[in-house]
């Protein structure tokens, strides 16, 4: 198979068993989108054209998330001899390529592409057989500390596990972003030995090899302190959770929307928001959503997976929205849900409305038309049509199966006619 560079090897073999779970844990989500697929899509903003991503344990489970795209192939790594055994693993896809390689794990979603264009871009400037990004924080503990010598020239890698107390002082770390010209990594690879606390193949001995063959390595301070948060617990992914939610809303608010207050409110990566929308305090947007311009969105309110809201509609107090469209100027203001339900343009969903669209066995549609009004305390027992103009008073209940034809009024339990809607002057 022909390979197009830049290439980038993303490792995602890991059991990660401080999460302790039987999902892989590059898979855990992170604002709604798996870990990997932050890595993933970083890759490719700094240029790569082909990944590999490395698998391992539960590989079925990221085969299935990521398979199907054309730029991505696997590795597999049955044993777990180490971040250098894993990138070795990666040969044979790459037999004959010649030039960069990007190496990141698959468990830092918070990495932003353009400090790794930057990798790229400085490893081709210096012709470098190797260019590794660092970072400086004020907590270095868990991360390989980068040495240099007194001109500030790359020494080695050393991880924490392997420090002296005088190396485990050092604040400049090694995040795991690399850039290695290829073929030159092979034969470093090959020189790497077990001599460590851990008894595996260290990627991290790999540039001090190189060094060793008289090739150049760089260490180059690119990242930021919240680019490199690796998710090894719980409590690591509940941080990435909410640097990424920072992010999410400092997007949409750059790109004109208004968030009331970001501190308590959630919005889905995967969620689109037109600008002029206000959203108040409380609201959740879980999964993929989209949101047009000048809507109003809250307090408390909640909107779903497959919801779309067109320009100008309003969705306000305890409203729950799943699955469902509403076109332009519809307003859903006080404690409703609205579930596989599709409706039109201006129409008025009352206090306390309610689709059910559940029967025990399988969802259901409700459908209504522009310019409906729906009273409040109305349930709709799905499948349901509503008529473009047509009135549900307050309190009725339409039955499974009904078809309230245009500028019907109905009202009751069941629902009866008892006119039509007069249409407005």
């Amino acid at each position: 198979m022909s390979v197009n560079g830049p290439v980038a090897i993303i490792l995602a073999a890991g059991h990660g068993k401080r999460m302790k779970s039987e999902k892989a844990k590059v898979l855990h989500e992170v604002c709604g989108r798996p870990m990997i697929r932050y890595v993933v899509d970083a890759a490719r903003g700094a240029g790569a054209k082909t990944i590999i991503v490395v698998v391992g344990y539960a590989a079925d489970q990221v085969l299935q998330a990521l398979s199907g795209e054309p730029d991505i192939q696997f590795a597999f790594q049955t044993e777990q001899l180490g971040t250098g055994h894993a990138a070795k693993v990666c040969r044979p896809l790459l037999d004959g390529y010649e030039g960069p390689v990007m190496i990141l794990v698959g468990d830092e979603p918070l990495l932003r592409p353009e400090p790794l264009a930057d990798l790229f871009e400085r490893q081709a400037q210096e012709q470098a057989a190797c260019l590794l990004g660092t970072a400086k924080v004020h907590d270095p503990m868990g991360f390989g500390r980068i040495l240099r010598d007194s001109a500030g020239r790359f020494l080695r890698i050393v991880e924490e596990r392997d420090c002296t107390p005088e190396e485990r002082a050092i604040r400049e770390v090694n995040p795991s972003c690399y850039v290695f010209e290829l073929p030159v990594l092979w034969e470093a690879l090959e020189r790497i030995g077990t001599s460590n606390a851990q008894n595996e193949y260290y990627l991290t001995d790999a540039p001090e090899r190189l060094a060793a063959m008289g090739r150049k390595v760089i260490a180059l301070n690119v990242l930021r302190g919240d680019d490199i948060l690796g998710v090894n617990t719980r409590q690591h992914l509940a941080q990435a959770d909410k640097v990424m939610q920072g992010r999410i809303q400092d997007h949409w608010m750059t790109e004109g929307v208004t968030i009331v207050d970001p501190l308590n409110t959630y919005i889905d990566g995967r969620a689109t928001i037109g600008p002029d929308t206000v959203i108040y305090p409380f609201t959740v947007i879980s999964g993929s959503v989209q949101i047009g311009a000048r809507c109003r969105i809250g307090p408390l309110a909640h909107l779903r997976d497959g919801s779309v809201l067109e320009d100008g509609v309003e969705v306000g107090a305890f409203v729950e929205i799943s699955r469902s469209s509403l076109a332009t100027g519809t307003v859903a203001r006080h404690l409703a849900y609205l579930g596989n339900a599709s409706v039109g343009r201006d129409v008025n969903i009352g206090a306390g409305t309610i689709t059910a669209n559940f029967d025990g066995t399988a969802k259901s549609e409700t459908r209504i038309g522009e310019r409906a009004f729906v009273g409040s305390g109305s349930i709709m027992v799905a499948p349901v049509t509503i008529g473009e103009g047509a009135v549900v008073g307050a309190g009725a209940v339409i039955t499974r199966g009904t078809e309230v034809p245009a500028g019907q009024t109905v009202v009751g339990v069941p629902a009866r006619a008892i006119g039509e809607r007069k249409p407005s002057s």
